[in-house]
């Protein structure tokens, strides 16, 4: 597929003022996967510049330095030699524990530049990885309890997504190592948060992430993930997944559920994954169209079915922000 991301667009600055993720390179790959006309490609590209630029947008520090020392390992992915991939693997896992840094972003620019056979692409989203960090961990312990030490929605409004997920690492109720966890339940917890609350930031970017996660093990190990990935080459990532996915669990379930509205059909018809994707062609919410490609990404990979992807993409369109 001829890409529709311009070295113009994919080498600006990867965030606004303020630390938030610049999304049109992401948005624009998205777009054109979705079947985006140029006229929707060039209206959006104005639309989030002009934006980008009243806004600010800022480089993290270091973060061309890290472009420059991951430009190799960028090219090195995509090589056909699966042990020059594996090289990739062991260079990397040092950022898999900081996988949910820039609200996930960095391991999403990741995933988009795995899935379109990307090197430059890749080599941004390392880098943008390694300068935004955001470790979640906080060692093994029981299982979770039912009870969070997490501050009420009125004393959280305001707070952003980094601090919302740290003070979800440091609540009462451990994160649990990952023992019993599988790709597919993995799926499963991301999927809930956005059907519990597909306004959620915290939800939709779970969802996303864990795409993009599901697109660098397909680049870096030649197949799709499967229940067994979690003991793969790249096992650290899916590990610091599913301790992320319970911090995403904390913080989007101490708010009360959304009444889980029925998609009104109002932008297009959605019965089929590929009619949601068309739908969220038609919405101008940046979040819509990125939903809907991930979707129909992870039913390609096997990791949802059709039926479970439609409700979730529906979930996401019906809500129609996010919050």
């Amino acid at each position: 597929m001829q890409s529709v991301l311009s070295d113009f667009v994919a080498e600006l600055p990867p965030e606004l003022t303020g630390a938030l993720t610049f999304h049109l390179p992401m948005e624009l790959l998205a777009l054109g996967d979705a079947g985006a006309s140029q006229s929707t490609l060039d209206r959006r590209t104005e639309v989030r510049l002009s934006e980008a630029y009243a806004a600010g947008l800022i480089d993290p520090p270091l973060y061309r330095w890290a472009v420059e020392r991951y430009a190799r390992a960028g090219e090195a992915a995509l090589s056909s030699n699966a042990e020059h991939r594996r090289l990739v693997i062991a260079e990397i896992e040092p950022l898999a524990d900081g996988l949910a840094g820039a609200a996930f972003h960095g391991l999403i620019r990741v995933g988009y530049g795995a899935w379109h056979r990307d090197a430059k692409e890749l080599a941004r989203g390392f880098a943008y990885l390694r300068t935004r960090r955001q470790v979640l961990s906080v060692g093994l312990c029981g299982p979770v309890s039912g009870q969070h030490d997490f501050p009420t929605p009125d004393r959280v409004a305001g707070a952003t997504v980094f601090d919302q997920l740290n003070l979800a690492a440091g609540t009462g109720a451990c994160l649990q190592s990952t023992s019993g966890v599988t790709v597919r339940s993995l799926a499963v917890a991301a999927t809930n948060l956005v059907e519990r609350n597909p306004s959620s930031f915290v939800a939709v970017h779970a969802l996303t992430s864990f795409h993009a996660l599901c697109e660098l093990h397909n680049l870096l190990l030649g197949e799709p993930p499967a229940d067994e990935s979690i003991t793969s080459p790249l096992s650290a990532w899916w590990k610091s997944f599913s301790i992320a996915v319970q911090a995403c669990s904390i913080v989007v379930s101490s708010y009360a559920p959304e009444a889980l509205a029925a998609y009104d059909g109002s932008l297009g018809p959605a019965h089929t994954i590929d009619e949601v994707v068309q739908a969220s062609l038609r919405s101008d919410e940046t979040h819509d169209v990125k939903v809907a490609v991930a979707l129909r990404r992870l039913v390609a990979f096997g990791v949802l079915n059709e039926d479970e992807a439609v409700n979730v993409g529906g979930a996401r369109l019906a809500a129609g922000q996010i919050l």
